[in-house]
């Protein structure tokens, strides 16, 4: 509490403004009320003449600008600021009620933020939904006419020359490309919407191992690597033509067996690939993929599903850093877990655990934090 009187000058300062402005009483009185006052606020004009009484009234705390207060120290607080005028005799005072407001101001400068970063992140991920759909149909409309266009010379029994042969194949593989991409931002989207629902079925998990890698086939040779499936049963004897059911989101588990097997050509460096898939007696299956590749180090092997994460430059490998987080995103909506173990020039090996039979509960996966 600071009371003034008509010429500005302090005439009376409490306890408490003592602690609040870093001055004795015996500093405060008589001292211009100026002095508590940032320069910049300050009237050239005004001086210490009747201009805090002529026209007194009392204003309530603040009225909605930002005020600021002035320590001995230099140091600036934003306040709030109550001014009754009374009289005593024939004597007009100010009495000034200063309450600092610093934390306040910022943990309103927080929400404001935290309501601003908020209001950035749908305008994004509705714009990311938007341009994916828009993105998604030229693109199946490209991959269509492709495939239109071999389906039109095998008909006619016409053998395309090499070179056009492997310009077709690169074509295809580019679109599968842009098309991996696109569905990452999609699923991106839906994922921040929580959007994204699983449609199970009874599937064979070897069965859709064998289709995935028949449909990365190209990459796979191009790569110089090659895939080895094994199928294990709960007594760990291998068989080529052994299964591995649940009850899965097909499209869904095939978006995580293609993103392990396309880091693991990306990375593999021509070397071989194992794939694995097994059951064991706890009613679960169980999804390895190694390659023997570059390996990732140990600070990078927790963050490395996380979204827009990766362990390399995006400059030399390419990539949206999305596959791996939606890969873990969709694992962990069918109940499973998916982790990595890796060494530096050594490989990684990608292991995915899936309950056979689905929990309890909606089927949907949660739109993460």
């Amino acid at each position: 509490m600071v009371i003034v009187d008509r010429q500005g000058r302090i005439v009376f300062a409490n306890g408490l403004a003592e602690q609040l402005f870093g001055y004795t009483r015996a500093e405060l009185a008589g001292r211009p009320i100026e002095a508590l006052i940032p320069l910049r606020f300050r009237d050239p004009h005004q001086g210490h003449r009747q201009g805090y009484t002529a026209a007194s009234r009392a204003r309530p705390m603040g009225l909605g600008l930002d005020l600021f207060g002035l320590r001995k120290d230099g140091v600036e607080f934003a306040a709030e600021i109550s001014l009754s005028p009374f009289r005593d005799g024939d004597e007009t005072y100010v009495m000034s009620a200063i309450r600092d407001v610093t934390e306040r101001k910022r943990l309103e400068d927080r929400a404001r933020l935290y309501r601003q970063a908020q209001e950035e992140v749908r305008e994004r991920d509705e714009f990311l939904s938007i341009a994916s759909h828009e993105l998604r149909t030229p693109v199946t409309a490209l991959q269509l006419q492709l495939q239109l266009f071999q389906r039109y010379a095998d008909r006619a029994g016409v053998v395309l020359p090499r070179e056009m042969h492997e310009k077709v194949e690169a074509l295809e593989r580019q679109i599968r490309r842009i098309a991996l991409l696109v569905n990452e931002l999609l699923d991106l989207s839906r994922l921040r919407l929580g959007k994204l629902e699983l449609r199970r079925e009874e599937l064979d998990l070897a069965e859709l191992a064998r289709e995935i890698i028949a449909n990365l086939q190209s990459e796979i040779d191009l790569s110089g690597s090659r895939v080895d499936l094994q199928v294990m049963g709960t007594a760990g004897a291998a068989g080529a033509a052994g299964t591995v059911t649940g009850a899965w989101d097909r499209l869904r588990l095939g978006q995580v067996l293609t993103n392990l097997l396309v880091n693991a050509v990306k990375f593999g460096q021509g070397k071989p690939i194992s794939v694995t898939v097994e059951r064991d007696g706890a009613g679960r299956a169980l999804l390895e993929v190694r390659d023997q590749g570059i390996g990732i180090a140990p600070e990078h092997q927790a963050r490395v599903f996380g979204r827009f994460e990766r362990a390399v430059s995006a400059e030399h490998f390419g990539g949206l850093g999305l596959g791996l987080y939606i890969a873990r995103q969709i694992v962990e909506a069918h109940g499973g877990e998916i982790r990595v173990e890796s060494t530096p020039g050594d490989g990684s090996t990608f292991r995915v655990e899936l309950p056979r039979t689905p929990a309890r509960g909606p089927e949907v996966a949660a739109s993460p934090t």
